[in-house]
């Protein structure tokens, strides 16, 4: 992302050349300045020769980077000055060479731009406060000069007024001049920043640890200050033109000047490139007011007043909190109130007013700082941040602040080990991952479905993802499991998280949760036919395999969803790698009132006497001969279903040649279940607790209910 987002930004060529050839020419010639020093100092104190100092200085040649740096280090006032070294030091460092960005980073070039960047942060700080005080003073003037016309008829401070007044504006215009320049200069020095990062990664991880958390604050302020101008301006306009119809917003568009939004914008990818060095995630996400500013700069919240048909959903709390400071305004209670509401309305969507590139990186940041466990509760506790990362989902024309913006979410959903994130609660969270499953790159789609998996991980969540939208993420994980197509084999991996999700809600001890599931329309079919499918992935299968067996043991008669079930479980007879379906045939079997309703479907006893006389060797085999044997037995107890079974030929067989098989197979299965492959063959917990591994004794209790089960059907003939 960092590498893509700086190649779209600036010229790699050009720049080292021009530089050197300036130099030489205008002003930072080392030998010359030497020579003059050298020429005064010999004629006045030591009495050496100037050629002894020429071959001295020719012998130690100071670099362009060198001269370049001390030339900043030395710029220190007027700004004119500093403004002209940072020009060239923009010129010098625009290029693409990681080497040559090392360097600078070696030879100590962001020390030297964080010093100065101190500096000028420091006098716009000055600045700052003066246009406040003379924007306060201004706002008074209306009233003092009322109370002066009513004392004295006006006409006699006519002359002094204007004058004052023309004094206040002056100096006014001058401290707005000043904090022109200033934007300049910071704009600048960011840039510059930016630029000398642009180095390897084991040489941003150096820089970080010898300057990383000192020059945090000096980066929190740089991203603060264009918001602090927002509220300010929105602060003068309630002041001024607080009834006037869209004054508030036209004093945030025109409150960011294009110098901060660079400013910001740069400093923003020096923080993206932090985000990737491990020292660094902890101290940047603990950095006082670092994540709430960031938050600011992907808050895009009323981007429906641009595109409409965008969803709006959840609160201002990001705006909110950078308002707070109105409710000190003249007034009443509601007057405060109003104000505060006004004030939130104007300033939410702020991130609007920053570049998309500013996005991006703020999103690439909050990313990698999510990936670290110990930072995951800290920024989901930060109000807007989530609901900002989602709104990036809706409301950006890019397809890449989407991806960052999925693996955002899927990194958050992690939370620790002690907390799961309820974001299943939060509507808009729900959204995005239902826009960001149906999305065409793979590794956004498995981003989400993860995500929701995650979510899912808490029995409360499971309900309110099944509630959602009446099923709508059960219908679209659905379609995700059910899209067979040869074509489409990059989104395997997502197709088995989606299908892992469905186990792991049916697995949920809520029974609203799986009651759902079993009456959604489609949910159980699909799971059948994607057994079937030939360019369905083997985990996929085996995960749709172990959630027909779950549902096999919620669902009995009178429910519903039983009609559904075991038509599912006939068109997945075919599967026997595992002994799921065999095994989720005899859960159903083991309920006495689905016995009947069992050999009375369509197709059912066909199935069941295929998987009983599933041909192969091996304990996988066995076990599913065994499983569909047992069912039969339990279904040949019900008196009606036992005529039934009785007319089926393959019944007949199957509990024929269990019952008088040869005897080597018996052994087989007899070291087979004394192994330790009870749980490990399919990778699921067994949850009917009558399947898996058998001792000898329950072996031959097994076969002699078989062969009472075969004498039982013979006699009913």
């Amino acid at each position: 992302f960092h590498q893509n987002q700086s190649s779209r930004s600036f010229d790699p060529n050009q720049s080292g050349r021009s530089f050197v050839q300036n130099q030489s020419g205008r002003s930072f010639d080392p030998n010359r300045s030497g020579r003059s020093f050298a020429q005064n100092q010999s004629s006045r104190s030591f009495g050496v020769s100037d050629d002894m100092y020429q071959d001295e200085e020719e012998d130690l040649p100071v670099s362009p980077l060198r001269q370049l740096l001390d030339a900043i280090n030395m710029s220190i006032l007027p700004t004119s000055l500093r403004l002209s070294s940072l020009a060239q030091a923009v010129e010098f460092f625009d290029h693409r060479d990681r080497a040559m960005h090392d360097a600078e980073l070696r030879e100590g070039g962001a020390f030297v731009l964080y010093h100065k960047l101190g500096l000028v942060l420091r006098l716009s700080r000055c600045g700052e406060s003066s246009v406040v005080d003379n924007e306060s003073s201004n706002a008074g003037d209306g009233a003092m000069d009322i109370t002066k016309k009513g004392l004295s008829g006006g006409a006699m401070n006519a002359g002094p007024s204007h004058y004052l007044s023309y004094q206040q504006s002056l100096a006014n215009s001058l401290a707005v001049q000043q904090q022109t320049e200033c934007d300049k200069e910071i704009a600048m020095i960011c840039s510059c920043l930016e630029m000398v990062h642009r180095a390897n990664p084991d040489a941003i991880a150096q820089a970080w640890d010898e300057c990383g958390t000192e020059i945090l604050p000096l980066l929190v302020h740089v991203l603060e200050r264009p918001f602090q101008k927002i509220e300010r301006a929105v602060w003068m306009a309630l002041r001024e033109k607080a009834n006037v119809p869209g004054s508030l917003e036209r004093a945030v568009a025109m409150a960011v000047t294009r110098d901060q939004k660079l400013a910001v914008q740069k400093v923003t990818k020096v923080l993206a490139m932090y985000s990737l060095v491990p020292e660094a995630k902890k101290p940047m996400c603990e950095c006082t007011d670092m994540l709430r500013w960031l938050t600011r700069i992907i808050d895009t919240h009323n981007y429906n007043r641009v595109k409409p048909g965008a969803p709006v959903f959840g609160g201002t709390a990001g705006a909110s909190s950078g308002v707070a400071s109105l409710s000190g305004m003249d007034g009443g209670e509601d007057a405060k109130a109003k104000r505060l509401e006004l004030a939130a309305r104007a300033t939410s969507g702020s991130g609007l007013y920053m570049t998309e590139a500013a996005r991006f990186n703020t999103i690439a940041t909050l990313t990698n700082l999510a990936a670290l466990e110990a930072n995951r509760m800290s920024m989901l506790h930060e109000a807007g941040l989530l609901d900002n990362i989602c709104r990036a989902v809706h409301n950006e024309r890019s397809d890449v602040p989407k991806q960052c913006s999925a693996l955002a979410i899927m990194n958050l959903s992690n939370g620790d080990l002690d907390h799961v994130p309820e974001m299943a609660r939060n509507d808009l969270v729900l959204e995005t991952l239902l826009k960001l499953v149906k999305e065409e790159n793979p590794e956004t789609r498995r981003n989400a479905v993860v995500t929701i998996f995650n979510v899912a991980c808490s029995d409360q969540n499971t309900v309110r993802l099944a509630r959602y939208r009446d099923g709508t993420i059960l219908e679209a994980l659905v379609e995700l499991v059910g899209s067979d197509d040869p074509v489409l084999r990059t989104h395997d991996e997502a197709r088995a998280n989606a299908a892992e999700t469905i186990f792991n809600m049916s697995c949920s001890e809520i029974s609203e949760t799986t009651d759902r599931m079993a009456n959604h329309a489609g949910l159980l079919e699909c799971l059948a036919v994607t057994l079937r499918g030939e360019h369905t992935g083997l985990e996929v299968k085996m995960y749709c395999s172990a959630t027909l067996r779950r549902m096999a043991e919620l669902i009995k008669h009178p429910m519903i969803a039983q009609g559904a079930l075991l038509s599912a479980l006939v068109k997945a007879a075919t599967w026997t790698n595992t002994d799921c379906i065999a095994e989720a045939f005899r859960a159903q079997a083991s309920f006495r009132d689905n016995c009947v309703i069992m050999a009375h479907h369509h197709g059912l006893l066909n199935a069941l006497s295929r998987l009983a006389l599933t041909r192969g060797e091996g304990a996988d085999v066995e076990k599913v001969r065994m499983a569909s044997c047992l069912a039969i037995e339990l279904m040949s107890r019900h008196d009606e279903a036992r005529a039934l079974l009785s007319q089926n030929e393959g019944i007949i067989m199957a509990l024929t040649k269990a019952s008088y098989g040869e005897e080597e197979r018996e052994v087989d299965l007899r070291e087979s279940n004394m192994s330790e492959l009870e749980g490990s063959v399919t990778g699921f917990m067994d949850t009917s607790g009558k399947s898996g591994a058998y001792d000898e004794d329950d072996l031959s209790l097994q076969s002699r209910r078989i062969q009472v089960a075969l004498k039982n059907l013979v006699g009913a003939m």
